[in-house]
C-alpha cells in the first residue's frame, strides 16, 4: 500500500534532557542480540523482533564503517519521546541519540511499510564516525538507498516517492504523454500516435541555493537549522546519494568521506559530491529528472500522483473532449505515460488510479485540473 507524499521518515534527533513527562516504554518486550524490542502487544513485539533480527546484520554488512552496538527499538501507535509532545503525523520513524554517533533508541510507527522505516532508521543508529564528513541531509538519502536495497518489494515506491519529492528542486518531474488522435490533413479514419512532454510538480519550487546550503550543513546542525525536515529535502538527498552509489557504490561514497577527513575538511565539498553524482545544478530541470525515472517506477508514480497526471492528460486531450466520453477517450485516444523515448514502455490510463482521476477531470473540464504546465 502506498502512502501520500506528505508521509515522511524522520532522521536522527538528539536526545532531549530527561524529565517527568517522558513517555513510558511499550508494555511487551522481546530480547534480541541487537537490543530489546518493545511494542504494545506480545504479538507485535515478536513480529518486529523477527524483522529486527533480519535487518540489523544486513544493514551492518551493507554499510561501510558501521558500528556494532545494541539499540532498543520501540514500536508505537503514536510516535513520541515525551507524553505531551507526539511527533507530527507525517513522521513514521526517528532515532534518538545520546551523542552524535551513539544511538539510544529507534522509534517506529506500528503500521505501514515497516521494513522500509526500520531499514532507514537502522542506518542512523548504526552509522559510524567515518561518515562524519557526510552532509547531514545526505545521511537521509543514504538511509533510503540502503532501504531500497534491503527491501526490494518497496524499492519502486521508494524511488517514485523520492523522485516526486526531488521535483521541488527541478521545476517538476517530466513525463511523456502518449496518445492517438485523428490526423487533420487526411480522412478522419486515419490516426497517428503522438507524444507530448508534460511536467508535474507536487510541491512548491525550491531555489538551488537551498541545496548548496544543505550540502554545507553537518548532521549536528541539520535539525537546528530545519527542526522538521521538508519532504523535498529527502528527495534531493536520495537523488544525489543514489546516483553516487550507482556510479561508485557505497564504498565509493564512504571513501569520499575518508578523503575529506584526511584533507582536513569538515564536510565533503559539495563540488565533489555533485561531480560524483554527475549532477549539474545549471541543468537540474524536469527533463533531467525524467531521465532518472525508470519505466518500472511508473505505476508507483501514478499511484502517488494520479490527479496531477490526469490533469495534464485532460489538458492535452481537451480538443477531443466534445467528441468522446471519458470511457470513449480511453478506448479511442489510448492515453498512456512513458518514462523514456519513443517506443518505450507505456503505462495506460486504464491503470485504475489514473483512470479514476481522468474520469473526474474529463467531467469537470481541464480548468478544474491541478496546477502544472504542459510544454
Amino acid at each position: 500500500m502506498t502512502m501520500p507524499l506528505r508521509r515522511a521518515i524522520a532522521g536522527a534527533a538528539l536526545l532531549l534532557p530527561a524529565g517527568a513527562c517522558l513517555a513510558p516504554p511499550p508494555a511487551a518486550a522481546v530480547e534480541t542480540p541487537f537490543g530489546t524490542v518493545r511494542a504494545d502487544t506480545p504479538e507485535s513485539a515478536a513480529e518486529f523482533a523477527t524483522l529486527y533480527e533480519r535487518l540489523v546484520p544486513r544493514v551492518r554488512a551493507l554499510l561501510p564503517g558501521s558500528q556494532e552496538r545494541p539499540v532498543e527499538l520501540w514500536v508505537q501507535e503514536e510516535l513520541m519521546v515525551y507524553r505531551d509532545r507526539p511527533r507530527p503525523e507525517s513522521v513514521r520513524g526517528f532515532t534518538v541519540l545520546g551523542s552524535e554517533f551513539a544511538a539510544r533508541r529507534i522509534h517506529i510507527e506500528d503500521q505501514g511499510q515497516s521494513a522500509w522505516y526500520l531499514s532507514h532508521e537502522l542506518v542512523h543508529a548504526q552509522i559510524g564516525e567515518d561518515w562524519r564528513p557526510l552532509p547531514g541531509i545526505l545521511e537521509e538519502g543514504l538511509a533510503d538507498v540502503v532501504a531500497e536495497e534491503l527491501v526490494p518489494r518497496d524499492s519502486d515506491h521508494i524511488r517514485a516517492h523520492r523522485l516526486l519529492n526531488a521535483s521541488a528542486f527541478t521545476g517538476g518531474l517530466g513525463i511523456l504523454l502518449a496518445y492517438s488522435c485523428p490526423q487533420t490533413d487526411v480522412p478522419a479514419q486515419s490516426w497517428e500516435r503522438r507524444v507530448r512532454e508534460v511536467s508535474i510538480q507536487p510541491a512548491a519550487p525550491i531555489e538551488p541555493a537551498v541545496l548548496r546550503e544543505l550540502l554545507a550543513t553537518p548532521r549536528g546542525r541539520l535539525h537546528r537549522r530545519w527542526p522538521e525536515i521538508p519532504e523535498p529535502f529527502y528527495g534531493i538527498a536520495w537523488l544525489i546519494v543514489s546516483r553516487i552509489v550507482e556510479r561508485r557504490g557505497l564504498d565509493g561514497l564512504h571513501q569520499l568521506c575518508l578523503l575529506a577527513e584526511r584533507r582536513g575538511y569538515e564536510l565533503v565539498p559539495a563540488d565533489w559530491l555533485l561531480a560524483a553524482a554527475e549532477l549539474d545544478l545549471e541543468h537540474l530541470d524536469d527533463a533531467f529528472l525524467r531521465s532518472c525515472l525508470d519505466p518500472d517506477d511508473l505505476p508507483a508514480v501514478a499511484s502517488l500522483e494520479p490527479d496531477l497526471l490526469a490533469a495534464e492528460a485532460a489538458r492535452v486531450l481537451f480538443p477531443w473532449e466534445g467528441q468522446f466520453s471519458a470511457r470513449g477517450a480511453l478506448r479511442a485516444l489510448q492515453p498512456a505515460i512513458r518514462a523514456g523515448a519513443e517506443g518505450g514502455q507505456e503505462l495506460s490510463f486504464r491503470f485504475w488510479p489514473l483512470r479514476r482521476s481522468l474520469y473526474r477531470c474529463w467531467r469537470r473540464g481541464p480548468e478544474a485540473g491541478a496546477e502544472g504546465g504542459t510544454r
